[in-house]
């Protein structure tokens, strides 16, 4: 059956489904140069690995997944291609998106044109899996189910909108950066769904599946928001114009490659250029500018009365319609040659960025993605073994440092994680007193500070003596470079 589905597809056809598989495999495998998973990955399985229904940074989704998608054969693998199959699962929204706006061709190729857009490549193969990619899946899911509902009112697709609404949220709270723009557009062109039963079941169906979340949010105090805080916060003035100005420049920089592509084509094939909004359906022109460039105008006001640290990559997720807007508000007749043209660009943008982020994730010698881990806790455990002979069930420090030891150490201690000045509601106080805790930080001040954060029950006169330690990184090529870091013994207490 498949044999003479895949004989009778169009060309074109066959050719995006081979893009896609590409796609997959390629972005899947560059990850495996890594000896180590990225931080947000192993951040994700410890989290998930809590079952809880919050993290001290965003919703458990993402901690959930990561966690059940490692846990069957603890390989790295399945992180790796777990992440490009949500990127897939997008990519298959998004197509099924533009068919409401273009032709087939022009759809397929709003689609493969998105490779110029690194977020779904270099970002996704080099941050493994996390939250934003969880967003690359849903908001086209979102934005697809969005539009049936107010062409075709179908209670089944209410449902699925209010389904993925919620598990979106249940990922992260950004998704309210898209649902605004979709509330104005309703409010602007479809007052009458504010009086159809079937949208408020999917508010109440989105809001059953992010209750338990609100509810853990009242049970510790909002705690996860002083994240958000820490990081919005700006000390000075320059930063309301900085932060906002260089969430611009990174916007324009990651969506840059679509344009190249696109115009590389309207240049070879001399297609003209349609007037603006000639012809255009109003409601369809500004379905696509609100929720194609809503969230970016929001996360920009945010940063003009904020200032801090805008991370460019809260915005990254959102310019999934970008290929769309451009074949729709500037056509181009796409024929065979056209659509060979486009995809052989793609392929090209695709082999230049997996040599950027293969050649740098095998020469560089850094901790992040080269952790000698088994060395490194090999050698934590004979220092403890030397004092105790129970083995290390606590550590703590910089993240970066402990989170693969937890991982990857053959014995899994806890991680005792940063939750803003908040109690952490996964650890228990007195078995950390009990068991002791093995404090490992970048430099001997930092280490004696995260000492007292981690352990709060020590005498203030307590003596905090971190102890030197050295050890060797090596990239793919067998470099090395040394790395000098501090750790701190807290003993088991009565």
């Amino acid at each position: 059956m498949f044999i003479n589905y895949w004989k009778n597809l169009q060309d074109e056809k066959r050719l995006f489904y081979i893009f896609l598989l590409v796609h997959l495999v390629v972005w899947t495998g560059v990850g495996l140069i890594r000896t180590i998973m990225p931080t947000d990955a192993l951040e994700g399985i410890y989290w998930g690995s809590l079952h809880d229904f919050g993290t001290p940074k965003h919703p458990p989704l993402a901690g959930w997944l990561t966690y059940l998608a490692y846990l069957p054969f603890k390989s790295d693998f399945c992180i790796y291609f777990m992440s490009q199959a949500f990127v897939i699962a997008g990519f298959i929204y998004i197509y099924r998106l533009a068919k409401y706006f273009l032709d087939e061709n022009s759809a397929m190729l709003s689609v493969i044109i998105l490779e110029g857009c690194w977020v779904y490549s270099y970002i996704t193969g080099y941050y493994g899996f996390n939250p934003d990619v969880i967003l690359l899946f849903t908001l086209p899911a979102i934005a697809f189910y969005f539009y049936n509902c107010m062409q075709e009112n179908k209670a089944e697709d209410w449902f699925k909108l209010g389904l993925i609404v919620g598990i979106s949220f249940l990922n992260k709270y950004q998704t309210a950066f898209f649902i605004l723009p979709m509330f104005i557009w309703a409010c602007w062109f479809k007052r009458d769904v504010f009086k159809n039963r079937f949208f408020y079941f999917s508010i109440i169906l989105a809001f059953v599946i992010f209750l338990p979340h609100i509810l853990w949010l009242f049970k510790y105090d909002f705690f996860p928001f002083l994240y958000f805080e820490g990081e919005l916060t700006s000390l000075s003035w320059i930063g309301h114009v900085f932060a906002p100005s260089l969430f611009l420049i990174m916007q324009i920089s990651v969506i840059a490659g679509c344009f190249i592509i696109f115009a590389l084509l309207k240049k070879t094939f001399k297609s003209p250029i349609k007037p603006m909004f000639e012809n255009y359906d109003k409601k369809d022109v500004w379905f696509l500018l609100l929720l194609g460039l809503g969230p970016f105008v929001l996360h920009m006001l945010m940063g003009l009365i904020e200032g801090g640290n805008m991370r460019p990559r809260w915005g990254f997720e959102f310019w999934f319609l970008t290929g769309i807007m451009l074949f729709y508000f500037f056509p181009i007749n796409i024929t065979k040659k056209e659509f060979l043209f486009t995809l052989k660009s793609a392929y090209i943008v695709m082999f230049i960025i997996f040599l950027a982020l293969g050649g740098l994730l095998s020469i560089e010698q850094n901790y992040r993605s080269r952790y000698p881990v088994a060395n490194v806790f090999g050698d934590l455990k004979a220092a403890w073994a030397e004092k105790y002979d129970t083995p290390i069930k606590y550590v703590g420090g910089y993240l970066e440092w402990t989170l693969p030891l937890t991982i990857y150490g053959d014995t899994h201690p806890k991680t005792i994680l940063d939750t803003h000045g908040y109690k952490d509601p996964w650890l228990d106080a007195e078995d950390l007193k009990k068991s002791g805790a093995m404090i490992v930080d970048r430099t001997y001040n930092s280490t004696k500070l995260y000492t007292r954060v981690s352990c709060p029950y020590l005498p203030e006169d307590y003596i905090i003596e971190p102890v030197e330690y050295k050890f060797i990184v090596r990239n793919f090529f067998g470099m090395p470079r040394e790395y000098t870091i501090h750790y701190f013994i807290v003993p088991p207490m009565k």
